[in-house]
């Protein structure tokens, strides 16, 4: 404007210099444009470097977030009370009881983190304390977006009527299992493996066969006759029986002689035996055997007395049955019919171990 008008050398420097002399222009200057954040140095560990944050009041809870600045892993210890720098510490020492300690923890500058009592714990564990500038939580940042993470979370939680401890596990849980930008979750880059969530019931389990070297030198096969140790009270006794399965190549399914108890054992309470089971004969009810008389005696007329009432058919004899002459009469052999008991072990005898087949 003043180029209209007039001009001299240096014209435009003076004018800005006279601009921002002016106290009154100085207050209603709008702000200056922001410049980038500068980022931080990428940590060679994990859990080198820790971001601390406190989130809330929230739905009547304070919220302590830790974070990982290289693997992202989150932890989140909630409190009702209003937290105290006594307080921050036993939750910090809760954290690095599973963790350990960190080599630097960056947080903002708030009355907990500048107290002498906080200043001495980090020293006293060897962890160097950085602080944001007062008022910029940008640079803190990788704490204050989960901060909002899980505002948003427990707004979507509300509905759910379950303790505050379990919408925090789940929503961690849920948190570590999703992939980043890198393409890996924070489970796998913290824990260095597959972080298994339900989602993986949908594939089958693989079994892994063992890959050890060592040879067994001792092993038995189904039907060998082995001798197996019984624990009877404070006493171990030998016992004889049969491998029925092999369960790998240590354990083994034996059954018992006599009782017929299933019992899976150890190859090292076992050992190999050549005595054979007992034979046990079982007697069944008193049967009676129906013999076929003589043809010479069965015709002979016995002597009546006079008044004597005349003898009845013998009962081997079925009625209304004559037999033929020369040939003896024949009875239907009845089969054999043994009663079966059922064999129930004493109370004494049973433990978790014993495998009970009917």
């Amino acid at each position: 404007l003043a180029r209209k008008y007039v001009y001299w050398p240096s014209i435009d420097s003076q004018i800005e210099r006279l601009v921002k002399g002016c106290e009154q222009c100085a207050l209603t200057r709008s702000d200056p444009p922001k410049a980038p954040n500068h980022p931080w140095d990428e940590p060679s560990e994990n859990w080198e470097r820790v971001h601390i944050d406190y989130a809330g009041p929230f739905q009547g809870h304070h919220f302590l977030v830790c974070v990982d600045a290289k693997s992202k892993w989150a932890e989140i210890e909630p409190v009702r009370d209003a937290p105290t720098t006594a307080s921050t510490i036993s939750l910090l020492n809760k954290i690095f009881a599973t963790h350990g300690f960190p080599s630097h923890l960056v947080s903002d500058n708030a009355t907990i983190f500048q107290s002498e009592a906080f200043h001495l714990y980090c020293r006293s564990n060897g962890i160097y304390q950085k602080f944001i500038a007062p008022g910029h939580p940008a640079t803190n940042g990788l704490a204050e977006r989960n901060v909002q993470t899980l505002k948003n979370k427990l707004r979507a939680a509300s509905d759910e009527d379950i303790p505050m401890q379990d919408k925090i596990r789940k929503i961690l849980f849920r948190y570590r299992a999703t992939p980043l930008a890198s393409g890996s979750s924070p489970a796998e880059l913290y824990l260095k493996r597959k972080f298994r969530t339900r989602l993986d019931a949908f594939f089958p389990v693989e079994s892994h066969t063992s890959q050890s070297t060592q040879v067994t030198k001792r092993f038995f096969y189904v039907g060998e006759r082995v001798q197996i140790r019984i624990f009877k009270g404070n006493n171990s006794v030998w016992e004889f029986g049969e491998v029925v399965q092999r369960y790998g190549q240590r354990h083994y399914l034996v059954r018992l002689d006599g009782s017929g108890r299933l019992l899976k054992r150890h190859i090292n309470q076992l050992r190999d035996t050549l005595v054979r089971p007992k034979k046990t004969v079982s007697f069944g009810p008193a049967q009676s055997f129906e013999v076929p008389c003589l043809p010479s005696r069965c015709h002979q007329s016995t002597p009546r007395h006079h008044g004597s009432p005349s003898p009845r058919p013998s009962p081997r004899t079925p009625p209304n049955t004559t037999p033929s002459p020369g040939i003896p009469p024949t009875t239907p052999i009845r089969p054999i019919v043994r009663p079966v008991r059922a064999r129930r072990l004493p109370e004494r005898f049973r433990d978790p171990n014993v495998i009970l087949r009917f």
